[in-house]
């Protein structure tokens, strides 16, 4: 399941940024002992690699030939995905205006040339400790409180980051509506605790059958649950859909006012989004897609063929998938 935040027991991400290969040698050497390093030698690498892999903290020169780190550091504060990543220039002037822009452009430190290896290590070790408490607020703020996978929030905020990242790498991408059958009628023979138990239950469920890091299982309301899935075409989440329908039975949850089964079951909606097959077997509804008609680009369209795929799955018997596929023209 999508880390909402970086585990505190992961090695942190550094990104160094500088023209010279000498510097970078420097302080990677130096920083090594704190975190996976990654280096890049211009800012449009440094973007390319930032939005591929976000870094926990960036190294950044003020001063580069094209783009400098003041445009660097200026498109990532504008772009969602890289905003909250601190910047801390590294240059060679030590005059205040500079200090002053790059500072009044989000940086979160200053440090001139040349480099102090002691000063330099403290310096990042103390940023990496801020954005570590920063990072375990945000895991507490962003996880549902009942069902204990992530809340509502943490999916609205990334649904258009893996939007834009799938057209940015012409990769397909999936989003499931998951709901509990019955559930009204669950609380009403069970009660509310067994209710609530019972929705941890199939959350905990639910989250333990996607395996990729980048997947991610949100609460979405009451007795729903949404699933977003990278890089997930239509073959793929037809597998994992069956993977839960089949994970939620086996919970074998007693659900004796249910009219589907005699334990609690759940529907899913799955829309994704891609090149289709020349043929697409009678039970998937193949859409015609136009990335040029998503409202705002932000994955609207996905998420409303899911939906309609959940209400099918619901209006045909429950306990089943429905599967909705925007196909986008073959590149």
């Amino acid at each position: 399941m999508l880390d909402i935040v970086p585990a505190a027991n992961k090695r942190p991400r550094l990104l160094l940024v500088d023209d010279d290969t000498n510097v970078i040698h420097l302080m990677a050497k130096t920083l090594l002992p704190l975190g996976q390093v990654q280096f890049a030698t211009s800012g449009e690498d440094a973007l390319r690699l930032a939005r591929e892999d976000v870094p926990d903290l960036i190294l950044l020169d003020a001063e580069m030939p094209g783009m400098s780190g003041f445009q660097v550091c200026e498109e990532m504060k504008h772009d969602p995905l890289l905003s909250d990543v601190p910047v801390i220039f590294v240059t060679s002037h030590s005059e205040e205006s500079m200090e002053a822009t790059g500072l009044a452009l989000g940086a979160a430190d200053f440090i001139t040339k040349p480099i102090r290896p002691a000063i330099l290590a403290a310096r990042v070790n103390n940023h990496l400790s801020f954005k570590l408490a920063r990072d375990q607020l945000k895991r507490l703020a962003f996880l549902d409180g009942l069902t204990g996978v992530a809340n509502r929030r943490v999916f609205d905020e990334t649904l258009p980051k893996e939007w834009a990242r799938s057209q940015r790498k012409q990769q397909p991408l999936s989003v499931m509506m998951v709901d509990v059958d019955h559930f009204k009628a669950y609380n009403d023979c069970y009660g509310h605790l067994q209710g609530d138990s019972a929705l941890r239950s199939v959350a905990q469920v639910l989250a333990a059958t996607v395996k990729r890091p980048a997947d991610l299982v949100a609460r979405y309301g009451g007795e729903e649950f949404v699933v977003l899935l990278p890089e997930t075409a239509l073959e793929g989440a037809q597998q994992l859909a069956a993977d839960m329908l089949q994970a939620v039975a086996q919970l074998a949850l007693p659900h004796q006012a249910s009219s589907v089964a005699s334990h609690v079951t759940v529907s899913i909606g799955c829309a994704s989004l891609g090149p289709c097959a020349a043929s697409l077997s009678d039970e998937i509804v193949a859409i015609p897609f136009d990335i040029s008609d998503e409202p705002a680009g932000v994955g609207v369209s996905l998420l409303q063929a899911a939906d309609a795929a959940l209400y099918d799955a619901k209006g045909t018997g429950r306990a089943r998938s429905v599967f909705y596929a925007l196909c986008t023209p073959a590149s």
